[in-house]
């Protein structure tokens, strides 16, 4: 080809070979134009995606966000007529913050979501597909180009995954091999005939621990998602929320991360490579007391540069008032109460009167009363009236000697991963944190015995935990405990260090009694061999039950100590595991190394 006239190719029929070097090309100066991955596919119609965002928009799950006509979101040609193909990139942003900022009585902080944490993704992506257009242009310069991010027409995440950006996950968000899910993504649609790259064959297995930890069931499964319900959604609107999800939304003021802190696929993958995608703790995690004084142009200054203000300061303040609720902490009483007497916005004012039901108390009663005789909006009534009924039932409950609100032990500072100990509660679980060679730990213990091993920190496993306790008991109170886990942090220590093969813990394992019957069975594999599935049916008197011991298997609740990790496939096959197969194979590496010694 000649590549000194590159556009007199484009007036003639020219193939995917012909445009092989532009593509390698475009691979290779990727990362120095701000691109970490790179993908190609063809401009075809997306003919798939079309019936499942029918059943969306039937289902009323939509955001309202979405571009209107389905037909320009899958057909690629109705943005450009003569497109040929599309290039989807991919850049990589940081999930942990470094000494971030705790919340105090007095100090409490929300927290943004780890997209909006650096400068706002959209200008990030846009200059990097600028600086990639640009490069192309420079060597084919009558090439048409298309650009679009996260507001353009077509589905992202449907592009991304058939460019081979990444496979998508059961949370519907699209998982890379090298960057997990903490991705940026954008697309450009050309009309160069490019080679296209094969999508991934990956996927998340039996793992359902993004589905298990969804604050409020948004997540389908099958990458369907009800917007309606999505806490990240939530955040972003500007009207009224109920009770439900305002309890669910915490102290987020912007987005939510949850379903990605707990992927398996993401354990270990923090990226700050890109200066200005990194946080800064006072904006990342504000105060929260001071966003309800903060003017039009001190929120711009602020924040004006984070994806988070897009919707501006309205969203971002009701959800501060939110969060002031859900810590329940009395000095912020005063700014609540100045809120639903005198804020001119009836959003605020109602929401106002629901945080402060949630604080209660003599000083909460008297303010709700009045704004009960002052308030003119009906649906800002309609909270204050809701509120009384909660601040009245608290007195008598008071009264009586009752707790005050059984859920209010699921308040929590989302990145500190500290739940309230308020209310008498008839079921306690300690839990704590371990670090080890397979990533940290988080470990929970009832008074009978060690009961539940999440893969991940604290913070990453919260929701889910909070979750799982909640189905043991509805009254459930979480406390952290070092001393109650030392014994099961120092087993296991033994374990990982090739010290100890088995472990002496008492276990309180919770399931069917199928499932029981399961992991009863798991503890009965030697430790350094393995079983397969079909041995574990035989060894519980159920041969044909094969598949049913695999959804036991995976819902193994002590993994490591409960050994599951030593089931493997009929052949031999190295099967799913709920934290990873990198990670079933360091263990089952670790045991044989310890059997050979």
């Amino acid at each position: 080809m000649n590549r000194q006239n590159p556009q007199i190719q484009l007036n003639k029929k020219s193939d995917s070979a012909d445009w092989g070097w532009l593509k390698e090309e475009i691979k290779s100066a990727a990362f120095e134009l701000g691109i970490d991955g790179i993908g190609f596919t063809t401009a075809d119609p997306f003919l798939s995606l079309k019936p499942i965002l029918e059943e969306i928009r039937e289902k009323g799950y939509e955001s309202g966000f979405e571009e209107k006509d389905i037909d320009k979101r899958i057909d690629p040609k109705l943005t450009m007529a003569e497109a040929e193909s599309i290039i989807a990139i991919a850049v990589a942003y940081p999930s942990k913050m470094i000494n971030p900022p705790k919340s105090e009585p007095g100090k409490t902080r929300g927290i943004l979501a780890r997209s909006a944490w650096g400068r706002d993704y959209h200008t990030v992506l846009r200059e990097a597909m600028d600086k990639l257009a640009d490069f192309i242009r420079e060597r084919v310069p009558d090439v048409r180009i298309e650009s679009m991010v996260d507001t353009g027409v077509l589905n992202d995440r449907a592009v991304a995954q058939r460019a081979g950006i990444g496979f998508s996950g059961k949370n519907g968000l699209i998982i890379s091999p090298t960057w997990g899910s903490w991705i940026y993504l954008g697309e450009m649609i050309t009309n160069l005939p490019f080679e296209p790259d094969p999508p991934l064959l990956e996927d998340c297995g039996e793992c359902t621990k993004c589905l298990d930890a969804c604050p409020t069931g948004a997540l389908l499964g099958d990458g369907m998602l009800n917007a309606q319900r999505c806490v990240s959604f939530l955040t972003q609107t500007k009207g009224f929320l109920s009770d439900e999800f305002m309890r669910k939304i915490g102290n987020r003021l912007y987005g939510c991360d949850t379903c990605q802190m707990v992927c398996p696929k993401n354990r270990g993958k923090h990226w700050d490579h890109r200066p200005e995608l990194q946080p800064d703790p006072e904006i990342a995690k504000p105060l929260l007391l001071p966003l309800l004084d903060i003017s039009n142009r001190d929120f711009k200054e602020r924040f004006g540069s984070s994806a988070a203000a897009w919707r501006g300061k309205k969203p971002i303040q009701r959800n501060a008032v939110i969060a002031l609720g859900n810590f329940k902490d009395r000095a912020s009483l005063p700014k609540l109460i100045e809120v639903l007497l005198r804020d001119p916005r009836p959003e605020l004012r109602g929401t106002a009167a629901w945080a402060i039901s949630r604080i209660g108390g003599e000083e909460a009663i008297q303010a709700i009363n009045e704004a009960l005789e002052s308030e003119r909006d009906e649906m800002v009534l309609t909270y204050i009236k809701e509120a009384q009924m909660q601040t009245q039932g608290q007195l008598q409950d008071q009264t009586q000697g009752q707790p005050q609100d059984p859920t209010q032990n699921q308040t929590q500072d989302q990145t500190q991963g500290q739940p309230s100990d308020e209310g008498v509660l008839d079921e306690v679980f300690f839990y704590e944190e371990m670090s080890s060679p397979i990533g940290p730990l988080t470990l929970v213990k009832s008074s009978k015995g060690l009961c539940l091993i999440e893969f991940g920190e604290v913070e990453a496993t919260l929701e889910m935990t909070l979750k799982w306790a909640s189905k043991q008991h509805p009254e459930a109170k979480l406390v952290r405990s070092f001393d109650e886990l030392q014994e099961t942090v120092e087993q296991l220590k033994g374990y990982f260090s090739g010290e100890r093969t088995d472990f002496a813990l008492k276990l309180d394992m919770r399931g069917t009694p199928f499932q029981l019957k399961v992991w009863q069975a798991l503890l009965a594999v030697p430790y350094g061999q393995t079983a397969s599935y079909k041995e574990i049916a035989e060894q519980i008197g159920q041969p044909k039950a094969v598949r049913a011991v695999g959804g036991a298997n995976n819902r193994n609740p002590l993994p490591v100590v409960v050994p599951c990790h030593r089931v493997i496939g009929a052949k031999g096959a190295m099967t799913g595991y709920a934290g990873g197969l990198e990670i079933k194979e360091s263990l089952l590496a670790l045991e044989r190394q310890r059997n050979k010694a």
